[in-house]
């Protein structure tokens, strides 16, 4: 089995399509206060961009704007339809760049994590991490076990979006059960 090392800044200090894709594979872990550390392979992503990007949170003025302008590494937290979202901001400081978790698979634990609502509960993600460093966050990081390099890549376009952009920013593991949507 390969060495687990923990994801730097320099690895979200890219543009959000290749944070994306590479995140794809690499283990999400989030240390509970009762103790458990729950661990989940990173099976979906989607990247979004600035005000260029009409499905993007940096199309509005306002906080989430402000945070996706934040250097790469930090954590993006938002609420829609009664769930939270995580996304990581990417890029350099000004960009505006995130890429969400879309869905996860479950290594140790079983919960519903196909879709980004079910996955923050599943790992009882919330508010809290809002504007938090990951990189530096002990709560919640992301190791790379090296096993994304066997994996396929699928694009699509992204899920629950009104106005895309014309190439796809949704990305998932090929014949992963655990997608939200095929």
């Amino acid at each position: 089995m390969a060495e687990m090392k923990r994801i730097g800044r320099e690895f979200f200090e890219r543009d959000a399509e290749q944070v994306a894709r590479e995140l794809l594979g690499m283990i999400l872990v989030r240390k509970l206060k009762d103790g458990r550390e729950l661990r989940a392979r990173i099976v979906e992503t989607e990247a979004y961009f600035g005000e260029e990007d009409p499905a993007s949170r940096a199309c509005k003025k306002g906080d989430l704007r402000e945070t996706m302008k934040l250097e790469g590494g930090r954590i993006l937290v938002y609420g829609v339809h009664n769930n939270w979202l995580i996304n990581f901001v990417t890029g350099k400081k000004g960009d505006a760049e995130a890429v969400l978790l879309r869905a996860l698979e479950p290594l140790n634990f079983q919960e519903k994590t196909k879709g980004p609502g079910l996955l923050t509960r599943a790992l009882e993600i919330d508010k809290m991490f809002h504007k938090k460093i990951i990189i530096d966050c002990e709560e919640i990081f992301v190791l790379d076990d090296g096993s994304q390099k066997e994996i396929e890549v699928i694009e699509r376009f992204r899920i629950g979006v009104k106005r895309d952009l014309k190439k796809p920013m949704r990305f998932y593991i090929k014949d992963s059960k655990y997608v939200s949507k095929k």
